[in-house]
């Protein structure tokens, strides 16, 4: 028994106590006119504290210790006056009334309390689940509410899947999942599976269950307990946070697959575009060498056959940039690296322009003291050979392209620098030949994060002409392999 409830057991005693003293050992105060209003006050007091039964059974008492002590004859029970009897039978019959009407409105007002308190907390467990990602890391406190509502079920259990509940039997675990199919409760009262001992609560969805709760008791009503509706609309409210967020997760697959697809289709038409420069060149020099072979001189042929050369070989160097960005964007690429000395890369990519006949080399400045990095040396001089390359074809003036290489933050930065346009009107266009859209940058991109660095473009703050690429790679990591 509750402290509260004995407690209050004691006090609705003592008032009858205190009332039976009263007219055990009348006072001059105390007479039959007043004596019932009395009784009737006291007893309207003790039936909110006391059970029903027992206060209809005192009132009883009280009004027979008032016919005993104050109704002539007074010390018997018998009456002689006919008025005196209907005092009597009124006194009792108000005095019941009174009980009943006060211990229902008790009654009453303890249900509304208690559904109030429901409503609440069903309130802020829509809340919780609105506020978290995953509604399913909340299941224990989930089994924490139900818990708290289950009245007359010996043991509570939730779970996603039969097979969480160790504690089921085969054939719990058979009406577990029955209820999870048919997304409807089952058990003892609910007019599926009547024969069964327990209680079947789906965590009902807008199409399907995505648990159940099973409550084992023998003292369970569906269709009469209070507290199963409450513990329905709080497995509810969990099948819909879980059915919120399937669909979150359905349109954000949905997203990243027409991301993919654009960013594919974007992929697509950029290789389409930085090859059609160069293919238009070699048909149009190979169609004027067959088709004019007569009218044209060595030194003509030789020019178309030089020209085609170059095309070829800047088809094959975007032939080469397409086929690194597809290996790099794969999930868990691994890049092998090992300790590279930055003087001999940038040697060998400024080797490697002589030999393709660039229309200039860069102007080169190397800091001296710098440490070796650990890299891939091929696909770092493929960055530097892509940012070299577009600068020459921006920079407008022989000598005006310069590399800079030197230590800065824990970095060592390739500083590519041209006099070219600026970049607002770089990004406006398109393709290999533009600035930050084209296959070859999008390589420099891909390399720099292979390589947990980094890659960024600016122009001169005051003229705004010009284009700085800063290719930056860290110093300190020591990883075998870049992912």
């Amino acid at each position: 028994m509750k402290p509260t409830v004995l407690l209050t057991g004691v006090m609705g005693f003592t008032l009858w106590a205190a009332l039976m003293l009263v007219l055990a050992y009348p006072h001059d105060w105390v007479s039959l006119a007043n004596a019932p209003v009395l009784l009737i006050l006291v007893s309207s007091i003790y039936s909110l504290l006391l059970p029903l039964s027992l206060s209809l059974a005192l009132s009883a008492l009280a009004v027979l210790m008032f016919n005993y002590q104050m109704v002539p004859p007074v010390h018997t029970l018998h009456v002689d006056l006919h008025e005196h009897g209907i005092l009597l039978i009124t006194m009792m019959g108000v005095s019941w009334l009174i009980t009943y009407l006060l211990r229902r409105q008790k009654q009453i007002a303890a249900l509304e309390r208690q559904q109030a308190q429901r409503t609440l907390q069903l309130m802020q467990w829509s809340e919780k689940l609105r506020e978290v990602d995953n509604p399913q890391h909340l299941l224990s406190d989930l089994h924490q509410l139900l818990l708290g509502l289950a009245e007359g079920a010996t043991r509570v259990l939730i779970g996603f899947t039969s097979h969480e509940l160790e504690l089921l039997n085969p054939t719990q675990m058979k009406a577990f999942d029955a209820c999870l199919q048919e997304n409807k409760a089952l058990g003892r009262s609910t007019g599926r599976y009547d024969n069964l001992e327990d209680l079947y609560l789906p965590m009902r969805g807008k199409s399907k269950a995505y648990g159940v709760c099973v409550c084992m008791g023998t003292d369970i009503d569906f269709n009469e307990a209070v507290w199963v509706r409450d513990a329905q609309a709080l497995l509810d409210q969990m099948g819909l946070a879980c059915d919120r967020r399937d669909n979150a997760l359905r349109a954000q697959s949905a997203r990243e697959s027409a991301q993919t697809q654009k960013t594919r289709s974007l992929f697509l038409t950029s290789i389409a575009h930085d090859q059609r420069t160069p293919l238009a060149s070699i048909m149009t020099s190979a169609s004027a060498i067959l088709d004019q072979t007569d009218r044209l001189s060595q030194d003509e042929i030789r020019h178309y056959a030089e020209l085609i050369q170059e095309e070829t070989q800047q088809v094959a160097r975007l032939t080469d940039n397409t086929l690194t960005l597809a290996r790099l964007s794969g999930e868990q690429v691994q890049v092998p690296m090992q300790l590279e000395s930055v003087e001999d890369m940038v040697a060998a990519v400024l080797q490697r322009l002589r030999k393709r006949k660039a229309m200039y080399l860069p102007t080169v400045k190397v800091a001296s003291g710098l440490p070796l990095l650990n890299c891939n040396m091929v696909l770092v001089e493929q960055v530097l050979d892509n940012l070299i390359d577009n600068a020459i074809k921006h920079s407008g003036a022989p000598g005006s392209v310069e590399l800079n290489v030197l230590q800065q933050q824990g970095e060592v930065v390739f500083r590519v620098a041209d006099r070219g346009q600026g970049m607002q009107s770089q990004l406006k266009s398109q393709g290999d030949e533009s600035r930050g859209l084209g296959i070859g940058l999008q390589l420099c991109k891909a390399v720099a994060q292979v390589h947990c660095g980094r890659l960024e473009f600016s122009s001169d703050a005051k003229t705004g002409q010009g284009v700085i690429a800063s290719f930056a790679l860290p110093m300190n990591t020591s990883q075998e392999y870049g992912t």
